[in-house]
């Protein structure tokens, strides 16, 4: 009976890791953004990134990085607390909330919330197809009244599984745009991991007094793994 309980438990664990090395990572690819506000031009947007991240022992976090809509830089899009399912080699991540909380848009001096609705999210063969619709609104929850702002969707290719939660634990940097130091708040002594947004490893070390040199980086965007978090840099 033992025998079988372990063996039970090792094909468990086994099929939970695999899994879970199946959906986190980075997923490079093409962005195309629908504007509905004032017409509907499909705007595409090659080599974005988008992170899966463990949140939870079974919940992922989802973070579109960058992005830009009617030519203003808002920043990530961001939808946590998604679960997965598996049938037949298609993994499928769902929410049970209606929406997520969007970025605050700033025009003309007016503010305006926009809310995540997502539509679909399958990873087949580490290829992920994203589907999602923003919709805009003066006050900050969801009345009724929201107007849709743009359609979303994302094909791109797994090209790193070594990401770790984003920026959901204590630690932080300081500045988030560097130009040669950046100080770790929260941890002084721990390895790091530096990986550039394809998911190419740049820059790997230890860190003893809670900074990171990262002058010898090139400018750009870069992920900064550490005591199994990730936090995105900026290099000027």
């Amino acid at each position: 009976m033992k025998l079988k309980i372990y063996l039970f438990l090792a094909v468990f664990l086994t099929a939970a890791f695999t899994a879970n090395a199946q959906i986190a990572g980075t997923y490079t690819g093409t962005l195309s953004v629908e504007v509905l506000l004032g017409g509907d031009d499909v705007v595409p947007f090659p080599n974005t990134n988008v992170i899966i991240a463990n949140e939870g022992t079974d919940t992922y976090k989802l973070s579109v990085l960058d992005f830009s809509f009617l030519g203003l830089e808002l920043g990530n899009l961001d939808v946590t607390e998604l679960t997965a399912s598996e049938e037949g080699g298609i993994i499928t991540l769902s929410k049970s909330a209606k929406f997520s909380i969007g970025p605050i848009v700033e025009i003309n001096e007016i503010s305006l919330y926009t809310f995540i609705y997502l539509n679909s999210v399958s990873i087949e063969n580490g290829v992920l197809k994203l589907d999602l619709n923003v919709k805009a609104n003066g006050v900050p929850e969801p009345d009724g009244d929201e107007l849709d702002a743009a359609n979303v969707s994302f094909e791109g290719e797994n090209t790193n599984t070594q990401i770790n939660a984003l920026n959901t634990s204590k630690i932080a940097v300081y500045p988030t745009i560097a130009n040669n130091i950046v100080t770790l708040i929260g941890v002084e002594v721990a390895d790091y991991a530096i990986y550039a947004q394809n998911g190419t490893l740049v820059k790997a070390g230890k860190t003893n007094d809670g900074t990171i040199n990262v002058a010898n980086l090139g400018t750009g965007i870069y992920i900064l793994n550490i005591n199994e978090n990730s936090i995105k840099i900026i290099k000027k």
